[in-house]
This record gives structure tokens, sequence and C-alpha cells, in this order.
């Protein structure tokens, strides 16, 4: 009986673990390269090492250990040893050198404030570490140096009572805050942060295992991705560019960061410089995503349950501001994972705040749902509202609520009908693994007809644009008409979420057509919504293309000819922006920057031709082309009232 009563008390054994499953789903999503180079070293192995360094004369190597791997864990920018016998004669081992902000931002590796101030650093392997530490804190004050900080490592066991109490006295006697660390965090920083290869490499401890498998097809591919990504963010001739398109970039070397399966600490190092960068310089909806990519690559590639749920506070936090629904898909995106955890019994419902969570981001998508003046983000707003109530449905084993859940669904696509920017691809998916709760629930069948149906019908439509665009490319504009009967029935069938940078392409030329056409009103028109399509798509996290610029010149001359001047001033400001911001070739941008010069010279002509009468119209104009830095026809401005 006492057996059966324990046996009773076992809690159920826990679900699978994300990423296994997720490798089973998903494989293209991971590593495909199957063997790498690896190093056999466990940590008592290394503490041994370490114990021992005196015995086998290994101080200079410890000193040069200690560098690589501070510059991966603590600061980048360090420079050798300042004395020819480094810490011995009172001088630090190491030091940081000044770097520029734009610079130390875009670190992944060690930490993000370690090119503020100068920072010092001493090693030891001596026994009596206390008082080689108290030497070396005095001599480094010493020199006189302004160090806003001095840290200490030491190859010997420190107790953190010990430690810590050293820090605090020597951090008052210094004034600066002094940092000391131990062989426990030796240890932690190449066995647990995966940093072997310093060990292996600068110490001789630990077997390396080299592999004879390549490289995987897709690694090949990633890794070449990363490289070329890495270089155009530290390149100094695109440190002009939009800062959104930074974060765009840092956010995608984290990607494929993970897709090589590279150690964590890197991993990890890439997401927190896409969030800094993010908070920097983007918006609302990429300082989500940069967070949201960080928190789901934990839980997918490193079952991380924790780090999900104490990062989706802040998270929530930030989703808080958004008016977006798509924004709040990424927060209704980790409400799934918390699902998921709980479900599995990874995370206890009650700890994780399941509910309570689910409620908040229910009453944050709730208004957009019912705001009839935006359709499209209604729609989303009302998509994402039906993927929590289908989970909860499912914890709760309620069928009729699911059931419920498909005709909201089905009712979702006939009100999706004509409404391009709405994200269908997001529900097609959605709906497509729901498969496995829905079983043979005939409303589940009926809305797998309708969806099929529905993504026939949109598929077709856009495909049978295509090919209308592909015609119009191979137009001479001498067929201005031409072109704009197929380029405006492409348009229109394009304006789906799925084909937006068709659909711009589309728009472009269409510009250019009506524009030869003479139809210079058509032209603006077009013009605008081309652009408008470029910056809603740039919010949610794509770049500017550089044919921006091109379209806001465009429409600059067309407010011109139209002497439509509030038109004017709007559209130099982007293009103007566009020229300094986007990733032009040097040629290209000097060639652009002399079209905007072109352009403000033509509008002070304009405004010098202008007629007494009409010049009383713009009494107010000198401050508002000084505001926005139109120099030329300001001047010619306050000439022409001479």
């Amino acid at each position: 009986m006492a057996d059966q009563d324990s046996a009773g008390d076992e809690e159920p054994p826990r679900g699978i673990l994300p990423s296994q499953f997720m490798r089973g789903l998903r494989p293209e999503i991971y590593s495909d390269t199957e063997g790498r180079t690896d190093y056999q070293l466990d940590a008592p192995l290394l503490e041994y090492h370490l114990e021992t360094l005196t015995q086998r004369n290994q101080t200079h190597d410890f000193e040069i250990f200690c560098r690589k791997l501070c510059e991966r864990a603590i600061a980048r920018n360090l420079r050798p040893q300042t004395g020819p016998d480094g810490g011995g004669d009172s001088k630090a081992d190491t030091e940081t050198f000044p770097v520029a902000e734009e610079i130390s931002e875009l670190y992944y590796e060690s930490e993000a404030n370690s090119g503020e101030g100068r920072w010092a650093f001493a090693f030891s392997a001596k026994e009596r570490w206390k008082q080689k530490a108290r030497d070396d804190v005095k001599g480094l004050i010493e020199t006189g140096r302004a160090y806003a900080r001095i840290i200490f490592v030491t190859s010997r066991f420190a107790k953190a009572k010990d430690r810590a109490a050293l820090e605090d006295a020597l951090s008052m006697e210094a004034g600066i805050p002094v940092t000391i660390h131990d062989r426990t965090w030796i240890v932690a920083q190449v066995i647990e942060q995966g940093r072997k290869d310093l060990a292996f490499n600068y110490l001789s401890v630990g077997t390396e295992i080299r592999d004879a498998s390549k490289l995987g097809p897709t690694d090949y591919s990633r890794q070449q991705q990363l490289e070329e990504i890495e270089r155009l963010l530290h390149d100094p001739d695109a440190r002009g560019e939009v800062g959104q398109h930074r974060v765009v970039d840092a956010l995608l070397a984290a990607k494929l960061s993970r897709g090589l399966e590279q150690p964590r600490v890197d991993i990890d190092g890439r997401f927190e410089r896409a969030v800094r960068l993010a908070d920097k310089y983007g918006n609302l909806h990429q300082r989500i995503e940069a967070r949201y990519e960080h928190v789901w690559t934990a839980y997918w590639w490193f079952d991380d349950f924790a780090f999900l749920d104490s990062r989706y506070t802040e998270i929530e936090a930030l989703g808080s501001d958004a008016e977006h629904a798509r924004t709040l898909g990424f927060l209704v995106n980790l409400a799934q994972l918390l699902f998921n955890s709980v479900t599995h019994r990874h995370l206890e419902r009650a700890a994780c705040q399941l509910d309570e969570r689910i409620v908040r981001v229910t009453n944050m998508l709730t208004p957009m749902a019912e705001d009839a003046e935006r359709p499209n983000n209604r729609l989303e707003a009302a998509s994402s509202l039906l993927h929590l109530e289908m989970n909860r449905a499912v914890m709760a084993g309620d069928e009729q609520a699911l059931t419920q859940v498909w005709h909201g669904f089905s009712d979702m696509l006939d009100r999706a009908d004509g409404l391009g920017e709405f994200d269908v691809d997001r529900v097609v998916k959605l709906i497509e693994v729901a498969e496995a709760v829905a079983e043979d629930d005939p409303a589940y069948t009926a809305l797998i007809d309708k969806l099929s149906d529905f993504v026939a019908a949109r598929t077709g439509e856009a495909q049978g644009a295509l090919v209308l665009l592909r015609r119009a490319e191979k137009l001479d504009l001498t067929r201005h008409f031409e072109m704009i009967r197929l380029l405006s029935k492409a348009a229109m069938q394009l304006t789906k979420k799925e084909h937006s940078p068709e659909l711009t392409d589309a728009l472009c030329k269409l510009t250019i057509a009506y524009r030869s056409a003479g139809l210079l009103w058509a032209a603006r028109a077009t013009a605008i919504f081309a652009l408008t399509t470029m910056i809603i798509d740039a919010e949610e996290g794509d770049r500017l293309p550089p044919r921006f610029a091109i379209v806001a010149k465009v429409w600059a001359w067309l407010s011109l000819d139209l002497q439509h001047w509030p038109d004017f001033v709007v559209a130099m400001g982007l293009f103007k922006g566009a020229i300094e911001g986007l990733p032009f070739q040097e040629k290209d941008r000097d060639k652009l920057r002399r079209d905007a010069a072109d352009l403000e010279m033509i509008a002070g002509c304009r405004l010098l031709n202008l007629s007494d009468s009409d010049l009383v119209r713009f009494y107010r104009w000198p401050d508002i082309l000084d505001a926005t830095q139109l120099v030329m026809p300001r001047t010619a401005l306050l000439y022409a009232w001479l």
C-alpha cells in the first residue's frame, strides 16, 4: 500500500522539450552541419590546471589567457600590458582604450558599456591573492591615471564572503568600483559559456576533437551572410544610414547565429545588441520584435522556460503602447509559448501568471478588434483574439468553444475579402496547425474548405497580376497608356500583404508612366501611395529600399510642376533624408545630392517668377523653408520681396 500511495503522489511526466519538438517539425531552421570542432574539457581538469599554473611556469600564458577571456566576457577594446612586466611593476596587465559610442554599441561580446571610461585589469596566479589584489589596486591608483573601474582576476578560489568584503574595501579606498573574479568565474566562463577554445589555445589544457565532416550547405550560406552583415555593421561608411536599417541587420545577424547554433553566449550577445540598437534607433515594432526573437530563440533552441517567464513582462509593458495589432502579435505568440509550457508541465499555471497575462493582452486587443475605421488592423486583432481563445478552449477541453473558434475564423475569411493589407499567411498557418486539436469537428472541415477557396482566389489573382507586371516592364515609355492600363490593373490585384514588394514595384513604374503621359495629379497620387507602402513595410521591420529616394525625387519634381508647395517641402525632406540615410555608394550619393541642389535652385527660380499677387500668399513661407533647411528657395523668396 505504501508503494501505491507514493506512486500516486508522483507528478505526471513532463512533455517533450521545445527544442526536440521543433527540430522534428522544422529541421531547416537549425544547423545542418553534422560534425563540429569541439574541445574535451571539464571543470575539474580546468580547476586543477589553474591550481598548478605556477608549478609549470605558465604565469605569462595565464595573463594572455585572461586578456583574451576578458575581451570576450567584459571588454572588447583591450590593449596589451602597458609595462614590461605587466601588473608586476604596479601597472595594468591590460586596460581599455577609448572607442566611439557608434563602435561600442555594436559589440555583441563583452559588456555593452565597456567603451565608456578607462578600465584597468590585473591578473594573478599567486596563492596570496588578497595581498596581490591590494598591491595591484594601490599601484594602479598611484599611477595617476583616471581609471573608472578596476578588474582583478585570480586563478585561485575565493570565498564569496571574503571576495565581497575585499571588493567593498578596495572600492572605498580607490574611490572607484573594484571587481574581483576568481577561479569559479573563470571556470564558468570557459565551461558554461562555451569558451573552451581559449583554454586549449592559451593554456594548453583539454583536447581538440576535430570532425572530418564539412560545413552543411545551409550553414555555409548562413556563415557567408553573417560575415557580410558584421562587416557592414562595422563599416564606418555605413554608420550614417537610417538607424532602423542597423536594427534590421543586427537582428538578422542574431538569427543567423542561432541558425548556425553557435555558443549561446554569442547568440545572446547578438540579440542583446539588437535590443540595444532597437531601443536607440528603432520604432516600437522593432523594439518588441528584437526582444521577442530573443525569447523565441531561448525557448526553441535552449528550452529556457525561465527566460520566457521573466522577459514576457517587459515585452508586455512595451506592448501597452502598441497601435498596431501586428505588433501585439508578438505578445500573442509568446502567450502561445506560455500555454505550451503549462500544458507540458514545464511551468506552473499560477506561477507564470498565465490567466492574468492572457486577460491583459486580450484587453489590449479588444479595442482594436472593435475599431471599424481600421478594417485591416481590426481583422488582425480579431485573429489574435481567436488564437488566444483557441488555446483557452484546448486547455479547458471545451469542444463547444473550439467549434465557435472555427466559426470565428470562417467569418474572418469572409471579412478579409478585399482587404489587401491583411496578413492572411499567418491565419492560414494557424488554421492548418489547429488540425491537431480539431479532430473530426464538422465546423473545422467546413473552415478548411473555405480556406482552400479563399487562398486559391487570392493567389490566382496575384499570379495574374505578376503576368501583367512582367508585360509592362517590356514596354517602352512611348507606349505609356498601355503601361498605365497594365500597371494599374496589376496594382489593384497586388494589394495583398504577401505581395508588398511587387506592389511597390508596380506603383513606382506606374508613377513614371503617368508622368510620361502628362497625367501629373495621377502620378502624384501614385508616388505617395508607393512611398507610403515602403514606409509601412519599414515600420514592420523591412529596410527602406534605395528606390525610396528616387520616388521621393519624382514627387518633388511633380510638386514643382503642379506648383503644390506644401508637397514640395515634404517631398524634399524625404528625399534629402533618404540620400543621407540609405546605403548608396558614394558616387551615387553625390549624384543625388546634386539632384537635390538642382531641385532647390529650380524651386527658387519658380518663386522669383511669381506675380506680386501670388507672392502675398507666401508671407509665412520663409520661416517654413528655414525650418526645413531649404536655403535656396528661402533666399529667392526673400529677394523677390525686396
